[in-house]
C-alpha cells in the first residue's frame, strides 16, 4: 500500500489502534455491567440511573472528570498512554484509525 500516509502502513499504529479499540469495548462493557449492578441493587432503571451519572460526570471540572473516567476505563488509558508515546516517537498520527474501524475497513490492513 504505497500510496497510504506513514502510519497507516506502520505495523505498530495497527497494533495500537487495535489495542485501543479492544481496550474500549472492555472498558464499556466493564463499566456497563457496574452501573447496571449499582442500579439494580438501588431499585433505580438502568437507564435513568446512567442517563444521571453521565451528567453527574459531566458536570464536574474537567481535572476531577479526567481523573475519574481514568479509574472507570484503566485498559484505555493504558492504551492511549501507549498511543501518544508512539505518536510522539514516530511523528504519526493515530487519529484516522478510528474512521478505519468505523467503516468496517480496519481487516484490509493485514501487514
Amino acid at each position: 500500500m504505497p500510496n497510504l500516509p506513514a502510519e497507516y502502513q506502520c505495523q505498530e499504529c495497527l497494533r495500537l489502534a487495535r489495542a485501543l479499540q479492544a481496550a474500549r469495548r472492555a472498558d464499556n462493557h466493564a463499566l456497563r455491567t457496574r452501573l447496571r449492578s449499582v442500579a439494580a441493587s438501588s431499585g433505580r432503571d438502568f437507564v435513568q440511573f446512567g442517563i444521571r451519572w453521565v451528567f453527574s460526570v459531566a458536570a464536574m471540572p474537567e481535572d476531577e472528570m479526567k481523573v475519574l473516567l481514568q479509574s472507570h476505563y484503566p485498559k484505555f488509558a493504558e492504551a492511549n498512554r501507549k498511543r501518544e508515546e508512539h505518536e510522539a516517537a514516530s511523528g504519526h498520527s493515530l487519529k484516522g484509525w478510528s474512521t478505519v474501524f468505523r467503516f468496517g475497513l480496519g481487516t484490509r490492513f493485514a501487514f
